[in-house]
C-alpha cells in the first residue's frame, strides 16, 4: 500500500478530522456490546486513593469518567492530536490530578520491548478500552503488587456471506479469523502473569440504510490508511443489492464482537 500512513499518523488525522475516535455511521446495536460492561468493571476496581493509568487514552472520554474517582489519573496516547483534545476536555471539566502524555509505549518504539511511560511500581490499576496490548509485557514493573490490568479488546466480525458481492475495495480482510483471547493470553504469559477473567461479546448490529453501511465497510478498510474507497455513488447500487437479498427484517447483520478481560499482579 504505497502512500499508506502509519498508526499515528492515521489517529492524527482522525483527531484533526473528526476530533475524536468515533464511528461515523449510524446502526442498530444490540444491548450488552461490552463496553459498558468495561466500564463498570472498571468502576468496580476504583476508590480514592489510587493511581490510574490509562494505556490508549485517546480523545479522553474515560478520562472524564473515571478520573473524578481516583487520586491521580495518568492517560497516555501516541496521538499527539488525541492528547491534545483529552487535556481541553480534562480542563474544561477541570479536573485535578490528571497528566496526560503523548507518548508510544511499543518495541519499536522503546529499543525493541515495549515501555510504559511511568516509574517502577507507580500504578494501581491500568485500563485500557481498545487501546494498544503491547502494556502488558511491561505492566509488572509498573503496577504495585495486588494492582490490576483491565482492558476492552475489539475482536474481528466474522466475514460475511455476502461480502464476495460487495465492490470489491470494499471487502472485508481475507483473514477474519485472528484469536484475541489467545493473543492476550500470551501476551501474559510472557509477562509472568495470568489471566483473571475474560467475557466475551458478540452483538448484532444492523444496518437499513446503504449508504450507512458505506460509511461502515469505508471506514473499516481506510479510515486512515492513505487510500480511499470509492465513491458512495458508484459503490451504492451494488450496496443495495446486497441488503435487498440479505438483510432480514431488522436489516443487514454485521456483528460486533469485544473481548474484556482482568488480570492481577502478584
Amino acid at each position: 500500500m504505497s502512500g499508506a500512513l502509519n498508526a499515528i499518523q492515521r489517529m492524527d488525522a482522525l483527531a484533526a478530522g473528526q476530533g475524536g475516535f468515533f464511528y461515523p455511521w449510524t446502526s442498530n446495536l444490540g444491548a450488552g456490546d461490552g463496553e459498558e460492561a468495561s466500564a463498570e468493571l472498571v468502576e468496580r476496581h476504583l476508590s480514592p486513593d489510587l493511581t490510574v493509568l490509562e494505556a490508549g487514552c485517546g480523545h479522553g472520554p474515560d478520562v472524564l469518567r473515571f478520573a473524578p474517582q481516583v487520586a491521580r489519573y495518568v492517560g497516555y496516547d501516541f496521538s499527539e492530536g488525541f492528547v491534545r483534545i483529552a487535556r481541553e476536555g480534562a480542563d474544561q471539566a477541570g479536573l485535578k490530578d490528571v497528566e496526560l502524555i503523548c507518548a508510544n509505549s511499543s518495541a519499536g518504539a522503546n529499543g525493541g520491548r515495549p515501555r510504559i511511560p511511568m516509574d517502577d511500581a507507580s500504578v494501581d490499576l491500568i485500563v485500557s478500552r481498545r487501546g494498544p496490548t503491547n502494556f502488558i509485557l511491561d505492566a509488572p514493573r509498573v503496577v504495585r503488587p495486588g494492582g490490576w490490568l483491565i482492558q476492552l479488546n475489539p475482536a474481528p466480525s466474522p466475514r460475511q456471506a455476502w461480502d464476495d458481492e460487495l465492490p470489491e475495495d470494499l471487502r472485508s480482510e481475507p483473514a477474519r479469523d485472528f484469536d484475541i483471547a489467545g493473543h492476550i493470553s500470551g501476551l501474559l504469559a510472557q509477562a509472568g502473569l495470568a489471566l483473571h477473567s475474560g467475557w466475551s461479546f458478540d452483538v448484532p448490529e444492523h444496518f437499513t440504510d446503504a449508504r450507512q453501511l458505506y460509511a461502515y465497510l469505508a471506514w473499516n478498510q481506510f479510515h486512515g490508511l492513505g487510500l480511499r474507497a470509492q465513491p458512495l455513488e458508484s459503490a451504492l447500487p451494488s450496496l443495495q443489492t446486497v441488503m435487498a437479498k440479505h438483510a432480514g427484517p431488522e436489516g443487514l447483520d454485521v456483528r460486533r464482537r469485544r473481548y474484556l478481560w482482568c488480570a492481577r499482579i502478584a
